[in-house]
């Protein structure tokens, strides 16, 4: 007979992000402050600005919802809640609700709604001692907790899921999954982490928004050589135009999606750095990055030969025009000729 285990109080994060059109102009500005050691670069990691806080009561409990901004069209909708048995049955339904909430409050800011990412922070602390004897204890309920399941998992798919960790101290470690993450600190220092996984959630959701729209660029090119293979001189301004628009996109991606993995590796080795790239290895951001850029080339491809195709369909055009003329007038010469005499 297995011992029965205590409950872990604990605080539950859930945030959800989204882009939007809107202004979202604040001049608050969210400074994570961290006790772990940290370099004094400037600038290094996206600041959060504030846009408001607010509490709702869900079920009986008062639970404080923070909006922020990632500027300029990103909105990160942020609910905490404090739970006396973090572990318990309850704090899954509690965790959906929870996401559902935030996510009425993303709709108020016209965010896409086909488009968001939702995130949930499992924060425990106040404990003594190495939180690995947690995990020992623990270990199969936290990694169906990650993966939100409710049928007991299998004890190497366990032991795979706390494998992606990540400790600084000897009483934190900090465990990283597709859906979720448990951060144990006796101290709770929490926030500087939660942020970090807010900025590669957001680094996924401009993933899946540019390759989606890249897939629709895409289609309307096999439509755009379709229709313009019988009149192409009508439309070559139409591929020159979105030809430009393929090479804006590619240097906006570039800007965009680099920029922040960029600048946190110039803080090397730091506790920052190595918990981001354990967090975007879990997301596949590098594939996704492979993928936006293959989409970049063949779009690029594309158009580029349509626009050279449509170049020498011109030539030939004014070639053919100037011929007609030539025989137009021959045939005047002639019909002139013939006409005098």
């Amino acid at each position: 007979m297995e011992p029965e285990m205590k409950p872990i109080s604990g605080r539950l994060v859930v945030f959800l992000i989204g882009q939007t059109d809107m202004n979202l102009e604040t001049s608050e500005v969210i400074e994570s402050r961290t006790q772990k050691s940290a370099p004094s670069y400037l600038d290094v990691i996206p600041k959060q600005k504030v846009i408001k806080l607010e509490k709702r009561t869900i079920d009986g409990a008062e639970v404080g919802f923070l909006v922020k901004a990632y500027l300029p069209d990103a909105v990160v909708v942020e609910a905490s809640l404090e739970i006396e048995d973090l572990l318990g049955e309850a704090t899954m339904d509690i965790k959906r609700r929870l996401i559902a909430e935030c996510r009425k409050i993303l709709e108020e800011f016209d965010c896409n709604r086909e488009f968001d990412e939702d995130y949930s922070v499992y924060c425990i602390s106040g404990y003594s001692g190495d939180p690995e004897v947690h995990l020992s204890r623990y270990g199969e309920k936290i990694a169906a907790f990650l993966k939100n399941e409710k049928v007991r998992l299998d004890e190497e798919e366990v032991n795979a899921t706390l494998a992606s960790s990540l400790k600084y101290s000897k009483d934190d470690i900090t465990i990283v999954d597709w859906d979720g993450a448990f951060l144990f600190d006796s101290a709770a220092d929490f926030q500087s982490n939660i942020e970090l996984f807010e900025i590669a959630n957001l680094q996924l959701l401009k993933s899946r928004v540019l390759a989606d729209g890249l897939d629709k660029r895409l289609v309307k090119t096999l439509r755009l050589v379709k229709a313009t293979r019988g009149l192409p001189f009508s439309r070559s301004r139409e591929v020159r135009k979105v030809l430009r628009e393929v090479v804006e996109i590619r240097t906006q991606s570039i800007l965009e999606s680099e920029a922040v993995e960029h600048n946190i590796k110039l803080i090397g080795d730091w506790y920052s750095a190595r918990l981001y790239s354990l967090i975007a290895k879990k997301f596949h951001l590098d594939a996704w990055s492979t993928d936006i850029k293959e989409k970049l080339d063949t779009l690029e491809d594309v158009y580029t030969m349509a626009a050279e195709n449509f170049s020498v369909s011109f030539r030939a055009t004014i070639e053919f025009i100037i011929l007609a003329g030539w025989f137009v007038l021959l045939l005047l010469y002639v019909a002139e000729f013939f006409w005098l005499k």
